[in-house]
């Protein structure tokens, strides 16, 4: 979604601020009607009604007489400020105040879709896209908002948007239902959270994957961080259902804090929806799914455990809709590979070679867990510089890595420049190496993306470099094994 979305603070509905948000009380007025509202002082505009947040980027309780000289026609501050005559309103909370304010102008769009919200850690973006797949298999209309993109019922690619900003998140919800969608799959992420981009918003089915000690530089301190995780159950009506990863002991004692309808999924631990593998190794798996005494088989081609709890927690969601079963675990296996999510590349080399896009170190180290697991050989990690360093501390990576890889290749954004350094050729010896001498029973990940015109916005590091390393793996294994058909080299 372009800026100038973000400019749109609401829809054309008139709100009362007395009616939508709590503990407000008003100075120089009885009352404050709104149709657009903006945090940002640059994009108000004449009739606007500016609310001052305290953010990172700055306090914009000085910003409002900026506001009122670009033409706002109300202030909503959490504390009493000049406004020159202007109506002010005071609320405790003026983030939560925002966000109410934008989805009401939009309409509050979200009481016209069933809302499934997917948060934790990690796998945010995996399970929202099979939960999407599995209720797409049962004839539902769904629209998706992911941080790879978003997609309403008319949509055939996802569209980038910044969902991190409330007015952003109300207006897809707005355009999620003009276009049909009965039912929404919401990835949440921290930021979302943080912004109160879900204040006022019921989600009558919540997945929390899990939970751990990441994005601390963002959010401060461990405390801080499971605070604005736990956000989440505000949004979760009494009678809303919790879905809940059952093998992570942080997710269940935040389950607990839920008294209505609860849904464990688990691998190692009792629970509702659980899976038995029956084959697996690196070209994939075949799990059989358990749930309320019935199984069904599915076949999948991510081999990670990881990939089967997020596949777990999208069949929970499914069977919370009455979907069957047997129809949950076709739609799993339907499901198109999530890009970026442990993406496979196959040239015909013998090597097993992935293409992982991790925004966490915590995300990282599962997926390295288990692909440890699941090779005989040699286990090779391929990374470049920038995006090493935003999965962890500088100089760390290689040291964390070595507990799973038996080797990790770090290497310079220059490594395909045309004019690159010493550094940069030897960093591409070193993979030419590493993907020469990859046999049966070894495995290659590749931090990056197989992108279809580069990275997204986001991305850890330079998203357009984690796509060239990407690229260039893939080049290489092309390049080394084209195609044959009958011991003829193909045209």
């Amino acid at each position: 979604m372009s800026d100038a979305d973000r400019t749109m603070g609401g829809g054309a509905t008139a709100v009362s601020l007395s009616a939508v948000l709590p503990e407000v009380r008003f100075v120089g007025c009885d009352d404050i009607v709104a149709t657009r509202c903006t945090a940002e002082v640059r994009r108000c505009r004449r009739g606007d009604v500016f609310v001052a947040r305290l953010t990172a980027a700055g306090d914009g309780h000085e910003q409002v007489a900026r506001a009122i000289a670009r033409g706002a026609s109300a202030v909503v501050a959490e504390r009493m400020v000049p406004t020159h005559g202007v109506p002010l309103a005071i609320v405790p909370d003026s983030a939560w105040a925002l966000a109410r304010l934008t989805h009401a102008c939009w309409g509050d769009p979200a009481g016209r879709l069933r809302l499934v919200a997917v948060t934790g850690t990690s796998g945010k973006t995996t399970t929202a896209w099979l939960t999407a797949a599995v209720l797409a298999e049962a004839g539902l209309r769904v629209g998706v908002l992911s941080d790879l993109g978003c997609l309403d019922a008319e949509a055939t690619e996802p569209e980038s948007a910044e969902l991190g900003w409330p007015e952003v998140f109300a207006a897809w919800l707005h355009r999620l239902a003009e276009t049909g969608c009965t039912h929404a799959v919401v990835e949440v992420s921290s930021r979302m959270l943080a912004n109160q981009a879900l204040a006022g918003v019921a989600c009558g089915t919540v997945v929390v994957t899990n939970l751990a000690q990441a994005n601390l530089d963002e959010h401060g301190t461990v405390r801080d961080h499971r605070a604005i995780k736990e956000r989440i159950l505000a949004s979760l009506p009494a009678d809303g259902c919790l879905v809940f990863n059952a093998d992570d002991p942080r997710v269940c004692r935040l389950a607990g804090r839920h008294t209505g309808p609860r849904v464990a999924v688990g691998l190692r631990k009792p629970a509702d929806v659980t899976a038995i593998a029956v084959e697996r190794s690196l070209a994939g798996q075949t799990v059989l799914v358990t749930a309320g005494g019935h199984a069904a088989a599915a076949t999948i081609d991510r081999p990670t455990t990881g990939f089967v709890r997020d596949a777990l927690c999208a069949a929970a969601v499914g069977l919370r809709f009455r979907v069957p079963l047997e129809r949950v675990t076709r739609g799993l296996e339907a499901a198109p590979g999530v890009p970026g999510r442990l993406e496979r590349i196959d040239r015909g080399q013998e090597a097993a070679v992935f293409v992982d896009h991790p925004t966490s170190g915590h995300a990282l180290a599962a997926t390295l867990a288990s692909l440890r697991r699941l090779t005989p050989g040699r286990l090779v990690l391929i990374a470049e510089e920038r995006a090493a360093a935003a999965l962890g501390p500088a100089g760390r990576f290689v040291e964390r890595a070595a507990r799973w890889c038996d080797a990790t290749l770090v290497v310079p954004a220059a490594v395909l420049d045309a004019d690159a350094d010493g550094a940069a050729v030897a960093a591409y010896a070193r993979i030419d190496r590493a993907l020469a001498t990859a046999s049966m029973g070894d495995c290659v990940l590749v931090l990056g993306r197989l992108p279809a015109g580069g990275g997204s916005p986001g991305d850890p590091g330079d998203p357009a470099v984690a796509g060239v390393l990407a690229t260039l793996v893939d080049g290489w294994l092309q390049l080394s094994h084209p195609p044959t058909w009958r011991g003829e080299q193909a045209a």
